[in-house]
């Protein structure tokens, strides 16, 4: 399985090799009684942080302009961001998901001396006002 992952404004893309991880979660109240108007749409990225390659002409490690959205004041506009993110498995996107105004609820890296390779985890909500403008598609060719 290959992931994409991009955002706009200015653009961030995730290596495919570095994303490991995909979890999106449509969010209903556990405590509901029946469908409710309070629903949340979740995804969370997972994968490892790559070796900053970009001094030996490869494309430098994404993971920290991830760090740099996660900072951004609610107040900015630049908090908000269109994320795509494609599952790919044999050249066909199995999935898609579009989230035109997503923000970032929690990022975290975590690095262990055993292995060397530092992990990231990035958990982004898409505004409640706008999830009718959520997508999903999938099953056709890359």
């Amino acid at each position: 399985m290959a992931l994409n992952f991009s955002t706009d404004n200015p653009q961030i893309e995730l290596e495919e090799e570095s994303t490991r991880q995909i979890i999106f979660k449509v969010e209903i109240p556990q405590d509901s009684r029946a469908r409710t108007k309070d629903v949340g749409v979740t995804m969370i990225v997972k994968g490892k942080i790559l070796p900053d390659t970009a001094s030996a002409g490869n494309a430098a490690d994404s993971t920290a302009k991830l760090m740099e959205w996660s900072i951004v004041p609610a107040e900015k506009k630049e908090a908000y961001r269109g994320v795509t993110v494609k599952v790919k498995s044999g050249g066909i996107v199995t999935r898609q998901y579009e989230l035109p105004n997503a923000f970032i609820v929690d990022y975290f890296e975590t690095f262990a001396n055993s292995e060397g390779v530092g992990e990231f985890t990035l958990k982004i909500k898409q505004m409640k006002n706008k999830l009718t403008d959520v997508k999903v598609t999938g099953g056709f060719s890359e």
